[in-house]
């Protein structure tokens, strides 16, 4: 029986590029490897540090249900609609919130 310590050496062996010292930096190159776009380990990489990982977690999991020719550009596709549907929910809340406080004073 391995302990935890062992499990956790040899996937970081085993599944990690060079000089990955941050977890969004091993997500990020996670992600490239599965998208089998390793050109483009560095984009995917700032994704994970600059976006929601709650975005990027629903717009890969849309494309692990699907069969795409291309997954990287399915997966930039959905994240762009994700975080446009974000935006403008989060627009009509600052909206309706603005009203609220009006017809209170």
């Amino acid at each position: 029986m391995k302990n935890l310590g062992q499990i956790l050496a040899h996937l970081e062996e085993k599944d990690t590029g060079k000089y990955i010292s941050h977890e969004w930096q091993l997500f990020g190159y996670r992600l490239a490897k599965w998208m089998q776009d390793t050109d483009r380990i560095s984009m995917y990489m700032k994704l994970a540090k600059n976006e929601k990982r709650d975005l990027l977690q629903k717009a890969w999991d849309f494309v692990k249900e699907s069969k795409p020719r291309t997954k990287s550009r399915l997966f930039l596709w959905k994240l762009t609609l994700l975080k446009k549907e974000t935006a403008g929910i989060t627009a009509k809340d600052k909206a309706s919130l603005k009203s609220a406080l009006k017809s209170q004073t």
